[in-house]
């Protein structure tokens, strides 16, 4: 049986220095079957080019102008394709286990 797949969100606005160390940690996941969507809001510090470059993985959405932290998190949402979603600030490193944790709650607590 094939895993759930784990969506996570990611608003961005001019956090380039912020997003090696979260995407790296994103990459080390032992859960696989996880999709990360970045939201820019319309940086101007290269960020886009950043993730295009180094995380081809990552979906990229690009706003043409600042829609804040909710209106990025909403139009994020919109875009997973997940059975679970989560939210995740740019500025978190998260531990390799967290997506396998998270999904494991839920099948013991359903």
């Amino acid at each position: 049986m094939a895993q759930p797949l784990f969506s996570i969100v990611i608003p961005n606005w001019n956090g380039k220095h912020f997003l090696q160390v979260c995407l790296d940690a994103l990459r080390a996941q032992t859960y696989e079957n996880i999709e990360v969507i970045i939201v820019d809001n319309a940086s101007s510090d290269g960020s886009q080019d950043y993730i295009k470059d180094n995380y081809p993985e990552v979906i990229l959405i690009e706003l043409a102008e600042n829609q804040g932290f909710t209106g990025a998190c909403n139009i994020g949402m919109e875009s997973a394709n997940g059975d679970f979603i989560s939210l995740l600030n740019n500025d978190t490193e998260v531990d390799e286990k967290w997506v396998a944790e998270i999904v494991g709650a839920f099948d013991r607590y359903p």
